[in-house]
């Protein structure tokens, strides 16, 4: 989702021309009063939900429901000001990614929450949902003239608002995420999260970056065998299990894929205790891998499928449609056009024919009203004629997209289609929504762990960020893991246990955070019942060998485990 400012031209364009546009009303055929837009010309703003453009609109803070009768609204408002002299209007446009249909209650609670951001919260505006695009797109015109106090307001910093609300938007409503400028700020000792150029494959591609496969999939066993004590070969081999080496590179240390040249990343990026200091600090001077020794691959990094020829043939293809659709439609102009001006000759010769009559009084009246009507009656059906047969020639001339040029394609046979068709769904399906939650909640207790820092949002929401770059909303009804991390899991089941005492949790989510949060509970011994049998046996398994360990190495050195629990405790209190 991307939110920005469309700027008006020098002097601004005047609100009832930025709603035309906003509501789709013709300028040729855009009455002087808004107030009778809908009531004219319903068709104009797709009342019907027969055009092609407009999806729905809407009136915000104004008295009308009715867009037209709130700009006439809207107008009056900004005419109260007369001290400023800059633009009184604010042009917002929300695109959606390609595919994707948000459902209008969730357009309606992005278009508040984003115009709150801006500072327009309780301002006067009029929106409306475009889908004559593979993209929707939400335009929404706000009057900056504000309805109590007349005051012309500027936002400040609008776009950086604009880049938050929205990241914080597609967590909500579980969208597609973009890559913003604009990110909340980490705590100290956080590690580094996925930006620049990897925060930009991941939005373009909807897969994972190559650092953040290494980090999520091979980064724990490097760390394990970096603290092994088998010195710099256990660590190498160690990468090649996952199809990775080592490198130096200038004053630091990469991890790069070995079936790849050009795929690399720093080592410090995936984990600091990978970083060229802590590693020599660990193990001495760095030695190179002994390439003789051969190591079982156990997995490997795949980059998706490469469509640059395919998709310069797509655009060509498209170009082309584009291009007959065009000269079909100006040849329809053409025609319109011409009949147009054969319908004003013939009306403008009845007009003459009537004058050379010699009628008088009120039948002369009589005789001009039924021409006017006559001739208000053929424009109207003229103006419905084109707009049909507008409609009729883009039919026979569709432009084709690029998801279903990809299904085309691979219907064909093209391999390569294919591949970037199923690459494509990935970004589609929305990764299930981590969820902790019990029965009756709504009794549920209310608390706060001030000592994280947590943010506090208008509805009642807590933000917790974990130094391991872990995201928990603890919400009304319900504990979200937005980021999941181990330090998350952590913080959203001791979250759990405070909030929903000795209720029975139910877990909603992937297998892996299921089986996550189960370990987690019982290794940390946590006051929690699972109302999932097979959780609940994983909960008490994972307790039963953590006290088995315990009492094993009482008196000793901590196992492994111990040391794992330590660090998430230290993580979620820095």
């Amino acid at each position: 989702m991307i939110a920005k400012r469309i700027m008006s031209p020098q002097g601004g364009a005047g609100y009832q021309r930025l709603a035309g546009y906003v509501l789709n009303v013709q300028r040729e055929h855009q009455p002087a009063d808004p107030a009778s837009w809908t009531r004219l010309n319903a068709y104009i703003l797709d009342t019907a939900h027969q055009g092609e453009k407009v999806a729905w609109a809407r009136a915000t803070n104004c008295q009308a429901d009715d867009p037209g009768w709130a700009v006439k609204e809207i107008l009056a408002t900004q005419a109260r000001n007369t001290r400023s002299s800059g633009d009184k209007n604010y042009h917002l446009v929300v695109s959606f990614p390609e595919g994707e249909r948000p459902t209008r209650a969730q357009i309606e609670d992005i278009e508040d929450r984003v115009c709150a951001a801006l500072g327009f919260e309780e301002h006067q505006r009029v929106s409306a949902v475009h889908q004559n695009t593979d993209n929707w797109h939400l335009h929404v015109a706000i009057n900056k003239v504000h309805p109590r106090t007349f005051r012309n307001i500027e936002p400040f910093q609008d776009h950086y608002r604009l880049q938050e609300a929205c990241a914080e938007l597609e967590i909500r409503h579980g969208l597609t995420r973009e890559p913003h400028t604009t990110e909340p700020e980490q705590g100290r000792g956080a590690r580094p999260k996925v930006r620049g150029r990897a925060a930009d494959f991941e939005a373009q591609h909807g897969r994972q970056s190559f650092l953040r496969w290494v980090r999520e999939t091979a980064g724990p066993a490097l760390l394990a065998a970096r603290d092994s004590g088998q010195g710099w070969n256990g660590l190498h081999d160690a990468a090649a299990r996952f199809n990775l080496e080592f490198k130096p590179r200038g004053a630091g240390l990469a991890i790069g894929h070995r079936g790849d040249a050009r795929l690399h990343i720093k080592a410090s990026d995936v984990d600091r205790g990978l970083s060229l200091k802590a590693i020599t600090d660990a193990l001495g001077p760095f030695i190179p891998p002994d390439h003789a020794a051969s190591v079982d691959v156990t997995a490997s990094y795949t980059k998706p499928p490469r469509t640059g020829p395919l998709y310069e043939a797509f655009k060509q293809e498209r170009d082309a449609a584009l291009g007959a659709r065009s000269a079909a439609l100006t040849g329809l102009h053409q025609q319109h056009v011409a009949y147009a001006q054969r319908l004003a000759v013939y009306y403008r010769n009845r007009f003459r024919q009537e004058r050379q009559t010699g009628l008088s009084g009120h039948l002369r009246r009589d005789a001009f009203q039924h021409i006017a009507d006559q001739q208000r009656k053929d424009r109207g059906d003229r103006v419905r004629r084109e707009a049909e047969e507008r409609c009729q020639v883009r039919a026979r001339h569709p432009v084709p997209t690029w998801q279903g040029y990809l299904e085309a394609e691979a219907a064909k046979g093209n391999d390569t289609a294919l591949a970037a068709l199923r690459d494509r769904m990935q970004r589609r399906t929305r990764m299930e929504t981590q969820i902790l939650q019990a029965q009756d909640a709504e009794d549920a207790r209310h608390i706060v762990y001030q000592h994280l820092r947590p943010a506090v949002r208008r509805d009642g929401r807590v933000i917790y960020r974990t130094a391991d770059g872990g995201v928990v909303s603890d919400e009304a009804r319900s504990i979200r893991v937005n980021e999941v991390t181990t330090g998350a899991a952590f913080l959203a089941l001791s979250l759990a246990a405070d909030r929903f005492g000795h209720r029975p949790l139910t877990v909603n989510g992937t297998e892996d955070f299921r089986m996550q949060v189960a370990r987690l509970a019982g290794i940390e011994g946590l006051n929690i019942r699972f109302s999932d049998d097979s959780l609940e046996k994983h909960r008490a398994s994972a307790h039963n060998a953590r006290k088995n360990a315990v009492e094993r190495d009482r008196g000793g050195v901590h196992s492994i485990s111990d040391k794992s629990d330590t660090t998430v405790r230290q993580d979620l209190g820095r």
